[in-house]
């Protein structure tokens, strides 16, 4: 048999490739072996390997259960199972790098946060070894990279300032595609989240101007994600909610608020609830479509906003509200990513606006606690809408609807521009509101419990800039109060009486209060304090002015009523002050609610005078010295003759005034019971013309006899001074 014999050169051929082949086979150990031991001289820090193994055949590098621990050299900083590179060859002859797909698994990582100091912050120190400069031009690499995904990846944070831990467990992360060159990098992104919800977002980024285009896609990202941080700046127990959107954001990395964003979003099942657990802020949907979105210039263009069945809950307490205790101070603490004043933006005024906004279902509970006695109110069923106008650039209509606490109703019309507050039409109405519904505050700040009352009000309004137009009407319908409550009120206004004055004999009340207005002070945010001044007023003037309120529709002097004037002895009134009692009786009879008191009220020494010459005077006419003058023609020069011819000259008492002659001649019982007496028939008189001639009950009315010494007459004959007391409020 003929024995083959290998030739030298191809023994020394397969030497050579065994030789390379044990070179590749002990190449990744001999790398494991040295990047371990040799790990601290390296990167500083201690570093474990369980295995690399490359396939050369395949250009895939793996590396198993990798460790990189922290300074300590005990706890573990970065880990994973197994990194996969897979490396294809032929690219490289074209000067690019193309990696076919990069796996991650089990990875692991802890971030820990100091201040301004990281756990890793060794890890990036800059090398002060300076590199030496390549003179030599060649074309530039590029990078392509294809399929990264992690698998299973756990990331945990912790602010140890704050001892605040955000951890992402069971992480799955795919990248499709990567590319980098000196022009343009493209990256695109897409994963789920543990908690729920996915994330696609695609790069574009020419590195030439630094302009970037982001595409981002969320699909229902679950909002508990970034519960932690809202908290760090709102007093919150937690949030709940889901957020998908499509967007585009386009801009410049040189300067990071020139960018723009367009897109939609919808927010959906969000609620949010406060330190005590109780909800105060939730919605079913919020769509949101951007139009343009310019931080750098202040710029909000908004396509549209729907809102359906939001809940909103405010509460009053002491000088502030639940929503501003919400917000945690700031911190003084400067931010230590300090970012460059942008030179290229340019100073704007900025402007808002919105094509079409609705709002759907809506409700609010409000709770004043500010108040001594409890205060709840619920508006339910809140519509919103707004549509443009036609035939004005920028101007929208809006119309607004909402329940009153389940029984009233409000309705509101509104044209306006958004960028501009100050140039408005407005009309609002309220119906069937009941105003039992807010007793807390009467009680809290007249003192008066309410029980019973409804409320209509409208207002239209023409707002422009530092001028106003108002037209008012309020209606109330058998708005009654209580007798005043034992407490010390914030004002004293007699409402009660107020009411008497403005109700008619049905309990209704129908005022209109015009308002016309100029000034720095004409803005939205004034318009209801201006209204309400307007209606207080009316309040306070019936209470505090009646007769001028009332004497206006009789086309009377106010003191005609206020001050009734009577003859000296005669026990009934002169016609013209008769016609103030009859004016008084017909504001009773129409108002039910309104009682009047009747003061006698009289100068005492100015009365006896007066009464004292009167009857010095008819004694006169009617003795035999007369000459046939009336009484009041009798003149003193006369009168004084005759009365010190009956007079004996012991009884003057040396003063001869005309006065004092003729009460020594009357004497004083005789004036004082005159006086009396024709007080007691005037008195009389005029309780018998109130309950028989104008059928008035007694209880509408009462006459006092005597003033007290607080109401000061004011002429020298007697008068009945009145006074308008509330009465019994029309029965519901």
């Amino acid at each position: 048999m003929k024995k083959h014999r290998i030739k030298k050169r191809y023994k020394v051929l397969i030497g050579i490739l065994l030789f390379i082949a044990l070179i590749l086979f002990a190449v990744p150990r001999v790398a494991r072996w040295y990047i371990v031991k040799h790990s601290h001289e390296l990167i500083g820090r201690k570093l474990e390997i369980d295995k690399i193994r490359i396939n050369y055949f395949t250009g895939t590098l793996r590396v198993y259960d990798a460790r990189l621990y922290e300074s300590d050299a005990r706890t573990p900083f970065v880990s994973f199972k197994l990194f996969r590179v897979h490396l294809a060859y032929m690219p490289l002859f074209k000067n690019e790098i193309s990696i076919k797909d990069i796996s991650l698994d089990d990875p692991y990582a802890e971030v820990l946060q100091d201040n301004d100091k990281f756990n890793f912050s060794d890890l990036t120190k800059t090398d002060s070894t300076a590199a030496p400069k390549d003179t030599v031009t060649s074309k530039p690499m590029k990078y392509i990279i294809n399929n990264i995904r992690i698998n299973r990846g756990y990331l945990k944070y912790t602010d140890v300032v704050l001892k605040h831990t955000i951890a992402m467990d069971k992480l799955d992360l795919l990248i499709p595609g990567f590319t980098w060159n000196s022009d343009s990098t493209n990256l695109d992104v897409n994963f789920r989240f543990v908690d729920g919800g996915g994330l696609y977002s695609s790069l574009s980024m020419n590195q030439a101007d630094s302009t970037y285009t982001v595409n981002l896609k969320l699909d229902s990202l679950n909002l508990s994600v970034i519960e932690p941080y809202v908290k760090s700046y709102l007093r919150i127990s937690s949030m709940h909610g889901y957020l998908s959107n499509d967007i585009k954001i386009s801009g410049n990395m040189r300067s990071i608020m020139q960018l723009n964003v367009t897109g939609k979003n919808h927010v959906f099942d969000f609620d949010l609830n406060d330190t005590l657990n109780r909800k105060i802020l939730s919605f079913r949907d919020l769509l949101l479509d951007v139009g343009t979105l310019r931080p750098d210039k202040d710029i909000v263009e908004l396509k549209s906003v729907e809102l359906t069945d939001p809940y909103i809950y405010v509460e009053m307490i002491d000088s502030t509200n639940n929503w501003l205790t919400l917000m945690k101070p700031t911190s003084p603490a400067s931010d230590t990513l300090k970012t460059s004043k942008d030179s290229t933006a340019k100073s704007t005024s900025g402007s808002y606006s919105f094509a079409r906004l609705k709002i759907s279902g809506g409700k609010v509970l409000f709770s004043d606690k500010t108040l001594r006695f409890p205060f709840d109110y619920n508006l339910n069923n809140i519509n919103l809408e707004s549509t443009p106008v036609a035939g004005s650039a920028g101007k929208l209509a809006f119309t607004i609807g909402a329940g009153l606490n389940g029984t009233g109703t409000l309705n509101m019309k509104a044209v306006m521009n958004p960028d501009n507050f100050n140039d408005m039409d407005l009309a609002l109405s309220v119906e069937q509101f009941r105003m039992k519904d807010v007793d807390p505050y009467f009680r809290d700040y007249f003192g008066f419990p309410v029980t019973g009352g409804i409320l209509n009000f409208k207002t239209d309004n023409r707002i422009r800039p530092e001028s106003l137009v108002s037209d008012n009407s309020i209606y109330f319908r058998k708005f009654t109060l209580a007798k005043a409550l034992n407490i010390k009120a914030r004002y004293h206004v007699p409402l009660r009486l107020a009411l008497g004055i403005l109700s008619d004999k049905d309990g209704v009340i129908d005022l209109k209060a015009p308002v016309e207005s100029k000034g720095k002070d004409v803005k939205v945010r004034n318009l209801g304090r201006i209204i309400l001044k307007i209606v207080g007023n009316l309040f306070v003037k019936a209470a505090v002015s009646p007769f001028n309120l009332l004497s206006a529709s009789y086309k009377v002097d106010p003191a005609s009523l206020q001050d009734i004037p009577l003859p000296l002895y005669e026990a009934t009134p002169g016609n013209k002050s008769l016609k103030s009692v009859d004016i008084i009786a017909d504001i009773l009879g129409k108002k039910p609610a309104l009682n009047i008191d009747f003061y006698y009220c009289t100068d005492a020494a100015k009365a006896v005078d007066s009464l004292a010459c009167i009857l010095a005077a008819d004694d006169y006419i009617r003795s035999s010295y007369n000459t046939g003058r009336l009484s009041k023609d009798v003149p003193d020069s006369t009168l004084k003759k005759y009365i010190l011819m009956k007079i004996p000259q012991s009884e003057i008492k040396g003063d001869s005034a005309i006065s004092s002659l003729c009460r020594n001649f009357i004497g004083a019982k005789i004036l004082q019971a005159k006086l009396d007496s024709v007080r007691d028939l005037q008195v009389r008189f005029l309780s018998n013309y109130l309950t028989s001639d104008k059928s008035l009950p007694s209880d509408r009315f009462r006459i006092i006899p005597v003033a007290p010494d607080t109401i000061k007459p004011g002429r020298k004959f007697p008068s009945f001074r009145t006074y308008f007391t509330e009465g019994n409020p029309v029965q519901q």
